[in-house]
């Protein structure tokens, strides 16, 4: 009898344990919130930490008791964003507000800029790989407060970032950025989110 009753909490146990695809799902859900006016940044930015270190159930619904539209598929499958390229040839991209970040981004300047902005986006996937080149132009890529980053680039006569502030929060999503830079530029950084969503 007793080693029926174990095995019995092992599975109660094991189905109330919160999977990556939970916590996108919330981590969406709080960013709908504050885009709607529904939580303050500050708060917005609490709850997102202890979303992406939950590990069951009850603690993922008590970050999302109090907001509209709070029911969520458990443990469905999260598709991921389709790898994106982004291109500025003699001219510039950009990718700021709220956008959904794929699994595999490619960003490429040849005389030209660009901007991803991560702080306001929607993660698709609990780990994201950029690769970033730049040939005579220059790229920022920022950062929210919470993501964990490994940064694998280089700069060859010109400027790879790899020391960025911050060391992230557990469970956040892992951003993996690689690429080169060539008689140009790839600036990492960390920025906080403002109060209110802006193009800085």
């Amino acid at each position: 009898m007793g080693h029926i009753t174990r095995r019995n909490h092992n599975a109660t146990s094991t189905a109330s344990r919160a999977v990556d695809t939970d916590r996108i799902q919330l981590a969406q859900l709080l960013g709908d919130a504050v885009a709607q006016g529904q939580l303050p940044m500050s708060e917005y930015e609490s709850r997102l930490a202890k979303a992406y270190a939950a590990q069951t159930y009850d603690e993922l619904d008590g970050l999302r008791a109090d907001l509209p539209g709070s029911s969520v598929c458990r443990g469905g499958d999260c598709k991921p964003a389709p790898s994106t390229v982004l291109l500025a040839i003699l001219s510039a991209f950009e990718r700021r507000g709220r956008w959904n970040v794929p699994k595999r981004l490619t960003t490429f300047s040849l005389w030209g800029g660009g901007v991803v902005d991560l702080r306001y986006a929607d993660f698709t996937s609990p780990e994201v790989e950029i690769n970033a080149y730049s040939i005579m132009g220059g790229q920022t890529i920022l950062l929210p407060p919470e993501v964990n980053v490994d940064i694998r680039g280089y700069g060859v006569m010109g400027g790879f970032d790899h020391h960025v502030d911050g060391s992230g929060a557990p469970g956040a999503p892992r951003v993996k950025i690689g690429g080169f830079a060539l008689w140009g530029g790839v600036g990492i950084k960390r920025k906080r989110r403002k109060h209110r969503r802006s193009t800085d």
